[in-house]
């Protein structure tokens, strides 16, 4: 599982140490990967639609979640695999 967000990296690494998080974040300051997602409409969003990605083993998506609850998306994501 990997989480992604426009916020810079060194934010990141404070949050993630604050709260014991010990995944990985990625930084897409770019805004590139939320924009092909779905996550974004345009490269000056100031904020990320909260999305999940089920992708496959061939690397393709399987499903995208949408919605702000991302412990349900996780949910369903396991129960899709399933």
């Amino acid at each position: 599982m990997l989480g992604i967000t426009f916020s810079p990296t060194a934010d990141l690494k404070k949050w993630a140490d604050d709260v014991g998080l010990e995944q990985q974040l990625l930084c897409d300051a770019d805004r590139s990967v939320a924009l092909a997602y779905g996550a974004a409409e345009s490269a000056d969003q100031e904020r990320a639609t909260r999305i999940s990605v089920l992708v496959g083993p061939n690397g393709k998506i399987v499903k995208t979640y949408e919605g702000f609850n991302a412990e349900a998306h996780a949910d369903d994501a396991l129960a899709d695999v399933s």
